[in-house]
C-alpha cells in the first residue's frame, strides 16, 4: 500500500504544480493550453535499454544525521542514442517532487511513474531525439535506521552518523540513478551539512562555503568513472585520524572514526601502508586515487570497496591497545586486503552486467590469500585458506541446486544471488588456483595484469577475460576455463594403473561429475581437467600431466617400473575429486612421511572425505585416519584430520555412544590441548596461538574435556570480572566453553554486561555467548532477546547463530519456525537468503518436512529465497542418506575401539 500512496502523492503534487494558471478574465475569448498527452509507461522487464545513457551526475543533497529525512537534486547529463518518449532509470523509496529534460535550451516538464523493483519513468511530453540532454530529478527520502542499507543511520554515543552501502542494487534507495554496473561514468557530489560535521566522499574536497542557520555546503571533485554501487559517503561528527602517506604516489591515508575512538585504528594505522605496497607491486601500478581514506563502518556488515573512501567494519579496525589478537589482526589484514584489491578488481575494471560479478569476486578472493601470506608468511595463510576455500566451493559445487559460477541473471532476485558464497567466491578462487599450478604463478599475474591494463576504467565481460587469458596462454586455458565457469558441478577424476612388461606404465583416465550418495543428479558430465598426477615407490616419484579432454583418456608415467603408489592430484590444485580405488588408498597411507607435501596430504584428506560423501568408504573406516592427523606435527594436517569429525553427528549418535564419541575426542586431542593450557606463554609464535585455539575447541567442546572446562569457567569469570586479567587471546573462548554449561548467575552476567556495554562489537559478542548457553531455560531466555526491545536485531543475529548451529539446536529450530516472518520483516532481503539457507544444516526427516512446508509459500518473494530453499532441501535431504549409510560403521567403530581401550587399560 506505501507504493500506492507515495506514487499516488508525487503524481497529484506534480499535476498541480505544473498544472497551468487560470489566465485573467479576458475581454474576448482566448485558447486554452492542451493538457500533455502523456504516453502509457511501458517500463523494462529488468535491464535498462540502452536507448539513454548516462554519461556525467551531479549529485546534490541535503544531509541532516538526525533527520529522519533528506532531499536532493541529481542532474544527469545523457547520450540518447534513438527517438523516446519515456526514459527510465531507477529509484526506490523514494517521492519525486520534480523532473524535467533540459534539451537545447528548452526545459520539458516530465512526469515521474515508478513500478515495481524500483524502476523510475519519466513520461515526456514531446519526443526526445538523439544526441545530448540533461536530466532533474528532485526528490526526498528517508535515511534507513534498521537494516543497514542504502543510505543509512546510526546512533553512537548520543550521536547521528551518516553512511551508504549500495552494492548491488540499494543506490536507487538513495538517489535516482541509472543503477547497473555497465554505466560507468564519472560523478560530482555536493552535500549541504552541519557546519561542524565532517563530510567525505569518494574524491578530495575542493571547496567548503558557510550556509545560513550554521550549515556549509561541501563540493567534491568528479570522480573517476565509476558504476552507482560504487559511490559513497559519510556524513556526521566524526573523528578523522592521520596515517600518513601511502603507495607509490604518496597519497594520505586517514581513518574515519566516531568521536573518541581514533585510539582503536593503531594497529590498522602501522599496517595499511604495507597493504597497499603489496597490491601495487602485485599489479604493478600506482594506486589508483587520490586519496585513501578508510571509512569505519558500525558493523562487519558495509564493508565495502569504495574507491578513495574503502568502508571496513568496526568489529575488523577499532582494535583497542594490547587486545591485537592473532584473530583480529589477521581478519584486518585479510578483509583490508580483499576490498582494497577490489579497486582494481571492481572499481579499475567493472564488471558489465551481474552476471560477470564473479570476475570481481573469485579474482580477489585468489590474491587475498596471496597477499595475505606475503604480508606475514608465518600464518601460512595461503596454503590454509586456499584449502578451505576449495573445500567449501568443492563441497557447495557436489549439489545439483548450486549455480555455476557464471549465472545468467533475469530478475533481481538472480542479482543478490549471484555473490554466492561457493561458486563466486570460492570456487572461482580455486580454479584461479588450478590455472596457476597448470601454468604457473608469473604467467598467471601476468595475464591479470593485462587484463587490468586492457580494460582500465572501463567494463568487462567473462569473454574479455578470456581473450586475454587466450592470448596470454593460448587457446586450450581459454577453453579449461571456460568449461568451468560456465557450468556447475565438479569432476571426479580416477585412474587404473596398466603396467605391461617391456612398456612405460600407463594410466586410463576416466571422469564424471563428482556427486553424493543419495543425489538426483546425473553423473554424465565431462570437462576439460588439467590433471597432474605423482606416482613412484618409496619415496622416489615422477609428476606427469596431461588434459583430459573427455569421459576417459590416457597418460603414461615417467617412472623405472610400476609404480607402488599413485596420487591423482600433484600440487593439491586441481579443481577435481581424486577417485581412487581400495588398493591406491592402501598405497598413499603407506608412503613414507615427508614424501607427499602438505598441500598434497591436504588435497588427499579431502579425497578421502568425498570418498565418504560419495558412500565408496564407510566413515566408520574413515575415522581410523583421524588419530595420525591428530599428533601430526603440522597444524592444517590436525585440522583436515578434524573435518573428517563433521560427518559425525554426535547429537544423533545412539545415546549409549555419545560419552564414547567423547571420550575418543578427549583420547585424540586432550593431552596436547592441556599440555598447551589455556594461557599463552611469552614469546608463543602465532601458530602455536592457532593450534591452541583448535585444539582447546576439539577436546574442550567436543570432547568435553572436565579439566579444560573447569580451567574455562575459572578463566570466563574471571574475565568478566576484570578485563585485564585473562589474555585477550582466549577470552572469548573461554566464555563460550564456559557458556556451554554454565548456570543462571553466568547467565545473568553476561546478559548485564552485554546490556551495559557502550562497544558493539563486544556486546555482538557477549551477545552470541548466550546462544552457547545448553539450559533449557536459559537457551529460551537468550532466544527471546533475538526479537526483543533491548538490543537490535542486528546485533542478536549471532546469537541466534550460535544457538542454531549448536548441539541443542532443536529450541532454535522451534523459533525460527515460530518466528520466522517477524525475523524475516527485520532483515535486508540479502540477509533473507542466509536466513532461509540455515535450515540446511539440518539433519532429520521430518524437520526437512518442516522446512519445506514453512518456507515454500515465503520464498517467492524473497530475493535470492527460492535458490537458497532449494539448496538447503538438498542437503538436509543428502544428510539424512548420509547418516543411514554410515551410523552403523560409526557405532561399530566406536564400540571396538572402545572395547580395545579396556583391555589396553585392564592390562
Amino acid at each position: 500500500m506505501r507504493w500506492q500512496l507515495l506514487l499516488f502523492l508525487a503524481l497529484t503534487s506534480l499535476r498541480c504544480a505544473h498544472a497551468p494558471e487560470a489566465p485573467p478574465a479576458p475581454t474576448a475569448p482566448s485558447p486554452v493550453a492542451a493538457a500533455p498527452r502523456w504516453p502509457e509507461p511501458q517500463p523494462p522487464a529488468l535491464r535498462l535499454p540502452d536507448s539513454v545513457r548516462p554519461v556525467r551526475y551531479a549529485l546534490d543533497l541535503t544531509l541532516l544525521p538526525a533527520e529522519p529525512t533528506y532531499s536532493g537534486t541529481v542532474t544527469i547529463d545523457v547520450d540518447v542514442r534513438e527517438p523516446v518518449r519515456q526514459v527510465w532509470l531507477h529509484a526506490q523509496d523514494l517521492q519525486v517532487t520534480q523532473a524535467s529534460v533540459l534539451l537545447d535550451g528548452r526545459t520539458l516538464e516530465a512526469r515521474a511513474v515508478t513500478q515495481s523493483e524500483g524502476r523510475l519513468g519519466l513520461l515526456l511530453p514531446e519526443t526526445l531525439g538523439t544526441g545530448p540532454a540533461r536530466l532533474s530529478v528532485s526528490f526526498t527520502g528517508r535515511a534507513d535506521r534498521e537494516r543497514s542499507q542504502g543510505l543509512y543511520a546510526v546512533e553512537e554515543g548520543g550521536a547521528s552518523y551518516l553512511y551508504t552501502f549500495f552494492e548491488p542494487i540499494d543506490a536507487r534507495r538513495a538517489f535516482p540513478c541509472f543503477d547497473e554496473p555497465g554505466f560507468k561514468v564519472p560523478w560530482r557530489l555536493r552535500f549541504t551539512v552541519k557546519q561542524e560535521h565532517v563530510a567525505l566522499a569518494n574524491h578530495p574536497v575542493v571547496s567548503e562555503e558557510p550556509l545560513p542557520g550554521g550549515l556549509k555546503r561541501v563540493t567534491f571533485a568528479e570522480s573517476r568513472p565509476m558504476p552507482s554501487y560504487l559511490v559513497a559517503f559519510v556524513v556526521g561528527p566524526f573523528e578523522l585520524v592521520d596515517g600518513g602517506p601511502v603507495g607509490r604516489a604518496r597519497v594520505p591515508l586517514r581513518f574515519i572514526v566516531p568521536h573518541g575512538r581514533g585510539a582503536e585504528t593503531a594497529y590498522a594505522a602501522s599496517v595499511t601502508p604495507r597493504l597497499v605496497t603489496l597490491l601495487e607491486d602485485f599489479f604493478d601500478q600506482t594506486y589508483p586515487y587520490e586519496k585513501l581514506d578508510v571509512a569505519v563502518v558500525p558493523r562487519y556488515w558495509g564493508t565495502m570497496e569504495h574507491p578513495g573512501i574503502v568502508a571496513l567494519g568496526q568489529p575488523l579496525t577499532l582494535i583497542r591497545p594490547g587486545e591485537e589478537t592473532l584473530q583480529r589482526r589477521q581478519s584486518y589484514v585479510n578483509i583490508a586486503i580483499h576490498e582494497l584489491a577490489h579497486y582494481w578488481f571492481g572499481n579499475v575494471v567493472t564488471c558489465r552486467w551481474w552476471d560477470d560479478i564473479w570476475l570481481n569476486e573469485s579474482l580477489t578472493t585468489w590474491l587475498d590469500h596471496k597477499m595475505t601470506d606475503q604480508f606475514e608468511p608465518s600464518w601460512v595463510y595461503a596454503l590454509d585458506a586456499s584449502a578451505n576455500s576449495a573445500s567449501f566451493a568443492l563441497s557447495t559445487d557436489s549439489l545439483t541446486t548450486s549455480p555455476s559460477v557464471r549465472k545468467p541473471i533475469t530478475t533481481n532476485d538472480d542479482i543478490i544471488g549471484s555473490f554466492d558464497n561457493g561458486t563466486t567466491y570460492s570456487k572461482g578462487a580455486s580454479l584461479l588456483r588450478m590455472l596457476e599450478g597448470w601454468l604457473g604463478e608469473e604467467r598467471v599475474r601476468d595475464m591479470l595484469r593485462t587484463h587490468v591494463r586492457k580494460h582500465a576504467w572501463g567494463v568487462a565481460t567473462s569473454d574479455d577475460f578470456l581473450a586475454t587469458l587466450e592470448a596470454s596462454a593460448g587457446p586450450e586455458a581459454a577453453r579449461v576455463f571456460r568449461g568451468f565457469i560456465d557450468q556447475p558441478g565438479v569432476p571426479r577424476v580416477s585412474a587404473e594403473l596398466q603396467c605391461e612388461a617391456g612398456a612405460p606404465p600407463r594410466l586410463k583416465l576416466s571422469q564424471q561429475r563428482f556427486l553424493p550418495a543419495g543425489s538426483t543428479g546425473s553423473t554424465a558430465q565431462t570437462w576439460d581437467v588439467p590433471v597432474c598426477v605423482r606416482a613412484g615407490q618409496g619415496k622416489v616419484s615422477a609428476r606427469a600431466c596431461t588434459l583430459l579432454t573427455g569421459a576417459t583418456g590416457e597418460l603414461e608415467l615417467p617412472t623405472q617400473g610400476c609404480p607402488s603408489w599413485l596420487l591423482l592430484n600433484a600440487g593439491g590444485s586441481g579443481y577435481y575429486r581424486g577417485g581412487y580405488s581400495r588398493e591406491q588408498l592402501s598405497g598413499l597411507l603407506s608412503t613414507p612421511p615427508g614424501t607427499l607435501t602438505t598441500a598434497e596430504r591436504l588435497a588427499f584428506l579431502g579425497d578421502v572425505s568425498a570418498a565418504v560423501e560419495r558412500g565408496d568408504v564407510p566413515l566408520g573406516e574413515a575415522l581410523k585416519l583421524v588419530p595420525a592427523t591428530a599428533s601430526d606435527s603440522h597444524r592444517l594436517i590436525l585440522q583436515a584430520g578434524a573435518q573428517l569429525l563433521f560427518s559425525v553427528r554426535a547429537e544423533r549418535l545412539p545415546e549409549a555412544e555419545r560419552p564414547r564419541y567423547r571420550a575418543w575426542l578427549r583420547e585424540l586431542y586432550g593431552p596436547r590441548a592441556r599440555a598447551l593450557g589455556w594461557t599463552p606463554r611469552p614469546g608463543e609464535g602465532d601458530d602455536v596461538k592457532k593450534l591452541r585455539s583448535m585444539l582447546l575447541g576439539l577436546a574442550a567442546i567436543g570432547g568435553q574435556d572436565p579439566v579444560l572446562s573447569q580451567e574455562a569457567g575459572r578463566l570466563a569469570r574471571a574475565w568478566l570480572a576484570d578485563r585485564e586479567s585473562v589474555s585477550p587471546e582466549v577470552a572469548w573462548s573461554a566464555l563460550r566453553v564456559a557458556a556451554r554449561d554454565g548456570d543462571r548467575t553466568l547467565f545473568d552476567t553476561v546478559l548485564a554486561q552485554a546490556r551495559a556495554s557502550q562497544d558493539r562489537n563486544e556486546r555482538t559478542r557477549l551477545l552470541a555467548s548466550l546462544g552457547a548457553f545448553r539450559d533449557p531455560t536459559l537457551k529460551k531466555e537468550a532466544l527471546a532477546l533475538v526479537l526483543g526491545d533491548a538490543f537490535d536485531v542486528r546485533d542478536t543475529q549471532a546469537l541466534f547463530g550460535t544457538a542454531f548451529f549448536s548441539e541443542s539446536r532443536d529450541l532454535a529450530w522451534d523459533f525460527y519456525q515460530r518466528n520466522f516472518d517477524t525475523l524475516a520483516g527485520k532483515l535486508r532481503s540479502d540477509e533473507l537468503g542466509g536466513l532461509i539457507g540455515m535450515v540446511g544444516n539440518l539433519c532429520d526427516e521430518q524437520q526437512r518436512a518442516e522446512a519445506e512446508a514453512l518456507l515454500t509459500p515465503r520464498v517467492a518473494n524473497i530475493e535470492g529465497g527460492p535458490r537458497a530453499l532449494a539448496r538447503a532441501l538438498e542437503s538436509i535431504r543428502l544428510c539424512v542418506e548420509s547418516e543411514r549409510r554410515h551410523q552403523p560403521s560409526v557405532v561399530e567403530f566406536l564400540r571396538t575401539r572402545g572395547k580395545a581401550s579396556h583391555k589396553a587399560t585392564a592390562r
